[in-house]
């Protein structure tokens, strides 16, 4: 397997990753590469240097949100030349506007807190007065970030005409309260960590310690599902629960490897390399069977005797 791995600068998890790729007995040769410092040249070729990546047969893509649409044409190309990825470009698609987050859990079968999308501040205004408490979520900003809990209405309003005069894209999202469990997937694998928060924090990242867990069935149905929509070998499933049930609040295919290797004490990267290495025979396959039966079409029938 040759292996490309596409970072932002400067990415821990994807330096562990190309570090674990270099000891891999499978992979013949493996190259790191920031995302920033790669150009598409036309719409067949993406360039490092003088080097075409697409020349690799696998590529593992770790970057953030902010990335798109550059990340999504890049994921497209390798797409179309039969490279095995670690997420398709629906997954890129998807992410790239957490609005859509209600859409992936909605065609997951996954529950998720109440979520409003408006377009005039009356409307939003509207909206807020129906909750004691609510949270904005900036669409396009990702990593925990963008994320604004309210307590009081009169503050909501305030933030409601500020986002409105800049013209910040945001949906707000009925606060569910309770501990975030996060969820791995990787492969058919799913490592689960539940985050303690720091006491007076609404904020579901600010975490006051990180316990390693064995995630029940249903959390590890609820992880899959998700990663099976948006079609990713590798992301990062955020869920709070709440009365016995579990509701999915985030959704993340760049998630820091290195926290869970840290706090499950498993080698996540080499879990992750083993998956890739079969997505690449199945990638294989799959264009083969796609091949052969287009040429299955110019092939002459089979004769036939006459009884």
């Amino acid at each position: 397997m040759k292996l490309c791995i596409i970072s932002d600068k400067e990415d821990k998890s994807a330096v562990y990753l190309y570090e674990e790729s270099k000891k891999f007995k499978k992979i013949s040769s493996s190259i790191l590469i920031p995302i920033e410092k790669l150009y598409i040249d036309g719409y067949t070729k993406i360039m490092y240097r003088d080097k075409d990546i697409t020349d690799y047969n696998s590529c593992i893509m770790h970057v953030q949100g902010n990335m798109f649409p550059f990340s999504y044409i890049i994921s497209n190309i390798l797409h179309s030349k039969k490279i095995a990825l670690s997420h398709e470009p629906t997954a890129l698609l998807y992410l790239s506007n957490r609005a859509l987050l209600a859409k992936i859990f909605t065609r997951a079968k996954v529950k998720y807190p109440k979520t409003y999308l408006a377009l005039l501040p009356e409307v939003s205004k509207n909206i807020v007065a129906k909750f004691n408490k609510i949270v904005f979520k900036l669409v396009d900003v990702h990593g925990g970030k963008g994320i604004v809990v309210v307590k009081d209405k009169s503050t909501a309003n305030g933030i409601i005409d500020s986002m409105h005069s800049t013209s910040k894209p945001y949906y707000m999202q009925e606060v569910i309260e309770g501990e975030v469990t996060k969820l791995l997937v990787v492969g058919e694998e799913v490592i689960g960590i539940k985050e303690i928060p720091k006491q007076g924090e609404d904020r579901s990242n600010v975490a006051q310690s990180r316990i390693s867990i064995r995630p029940s069935d249903e959390l590890n149905e609820i992880g899959k599902r998700i990663a099976r929509e948006i079609k990713a070998l590798c992301c990062e499933v955020d869920v709070i629960e709440k009365d016995g049930e579990y509701y999915a609040i985030d959704v993340s295919i760049n998630p820091s490897l290195l926290m869970y290797k840290r706090i499950s004490g498993k080698n996540v990267a080499n879990i992750l390399l083993n998956a890739m290495l079969e997505k690449k025979e199945e990638t294989k396959a799959r264009f083969e069977r796609i091949l052969w039966k287009k040429l299955s079409k110019f092939l002459p029938l089979p004769f036939q005797e006459r009884i």
